[in-house]
């Protein structure tokens, strides 16, 4: 009995082995090279941060200065909205009796503000309020959503002196003045 056992094991363990072991159809297909590369948002003006936009010496109440600045985007990717706000300034009181209103549109440049069209205003009030009130992206002020790289745009900055300005505005100054545009996605 014994014998038969170990011979009907035998038969039944070669069995599963011959119907588990036939031919089997294969492929596979591969998605090789895979990457991630963040984009990016540049954006520059035609003074690259070496020239200031405003040197005014010796202001007159009544004068008006007006410069112009064109603003350039790079970057690859679809930002929000390019937005101009202060940097800060050293005022000893100058910067309430100055307005100054903040324009974009196109056309012009640094050395000549001719030719600037298609403007909208974006600031008008006292540098005292640009001062205070527009210090980050989130308060700045602006309009323009680039939509590719190399879109731009040019900020007309004017500013007047109040023909109203008291005696004691003599000799005053506003220096250190910075104006930022910034971009973010």
């Amino acid at each position: 009995i014994t014998f038969l056992a170990v011979l009907a094991g035998i038969l039944l363990s070669g069995v599963v082995v011959l119907t588990t072991s036939h031919a089997v159809f294969s492929d596979t297909a591969a998605s090789d090279g895979n990457y991630f590369a963040t984009g990016d948002v540049d954006l520059t003006d035609e003074l690259e941060n070496a020239t200031v936009l405003f040197e005014v010496d010796d202001m007159v109440p009544g004068q008006a200065e007006e410069r112009c600045i064109e603003v350039t985007y790079l970057g690859s990717l679809d930002p929000d909205l390019v937005k101009v706000y202060s940097g800060g300034a050293t005022d000893d009181g100058l910067a309430e009796w100055l307005a100054v209103t903040i324009e974009q549109g196109v056309g012009g440049n640094y050395a000549d503000c001719s030719g600037f069209g298609g403007q909208s205003t974006i600031f008008d009030g006292s540098m005292d309020d640009f001062l205070a009130d527009h210090t980050d992206y989130a308060s700045g002020v602006g309009s323009w959503d680039p939509s590719a790289a190399g879109e731009k745009r040019t900020y007309r900055i004017t500013v007047v002196f109040d023909e109203n300005a008291p005696d004691t505005t003599q000799g005053a100054s506003l220096t250190d003045l910075s104006f930022v545009w910034e971009v973010q996605s």
